[in-house]
């Protein structure tokens, strides 16, 4: 059944290009298949090519996106409203119909709009200066950047400083790490010293030295100073 759908979608996919569903792809999206990985680490790329693609992103084991069909040795997917690409080899990746009941699918979908709207709303204060103390649009200290953030984009209350936001978080590890969860750094390698919301799993936005930018926590000065994850949602 599976391989009859697929057909179906590549057909389909082969006559309607770009970033819109095509009317296939959104019957098969309806249907509720999605695509999983069996590993940690599967890369997803923007085009169904190793040599000519990039990696975006990374699924780990268990991790699902909905299956749009397949091109050549590649799953297509829906990742994050956007066209793109995973192994199809059954040694990294899987096909399953929707399984999961209503209630698991609403907590599923209300947790990935809360994420979205904490990306959105991070976003809008990039070039904000940094300020000691600061919990306003007029300058952030690092952790009144993230409460600013998750109060405006979602109603959460979180505690003031770093070392409460991360002592009230629910733990996650590395590998779980979703945009809008919160990353934590020590500069001295002790006490939690510095907060910022993970955008992916190497990178987060953050109110540091020169205002609220980009920064990666797997690479360069932050890297060293990682502690650990924290989830509000």
């Amino acid at each position: 059944m599976l391989k009859r759908i697929a057909s179906i979608v590549v057909a389909v996919t082969v006559a309607f290009s770009g970033l819109m569903f095509s009317t296939g792809e959104q019957a098969e999206a309806a249907n509720g298949i999605f695509a999983y990985s069996k590993v940690n680490g599967l890369n997803i790329r923007t085009a169904p090519s190793l040599s000519s693609s990039k990696v975006v992103a990374k699924m780990d084991k268990g991790q699902r996106y909905t299956y749009l069909g397949k091109s050549g040795s590649f799953y297509k997917i829906n990742y994050k409203g956007t066209h793109r690409y995973i192994s199809a080899s059954s040694k990294y990746t899987y096909l399953k119909p929707r399984t999961s009941t209503t209630s698991s699918t609403t907590v599923s979908t209300s947790s990935s709009s809360k994420r979205s709207k904490l990306v959105a709303e991070s976003k809008k204060y990039l070039g904000t200066p940094y300020r000691y103390g600061g919990t306003t649009t007029s300058g952030f200290d690092c952790s009144g950047y993230t409460g600013h953030v998750y109060k405006k984009a979602i109603g959460k209350t979180l505690p003031r400083s770093s070392r409460q936001q991360y002592s009230s978080a629910k733990k996650i590890s590395r590998s779980s790490i979703q945009a809008g969860d919160l990353v934590f750094f020590s500069h001295s390698g002790g006490t939690i010293q510095h907060v910022g919301m993970a955008l992916s799993k190497t990178q987060m936005i953050n109110s540091e030295t020169g205002g609220v930018k980009y920064a990666s926590f797997t690479s360069g000065y932050w890297a060293s100073r990682y502690v650990g994850a924290g989830s509000y949602l």
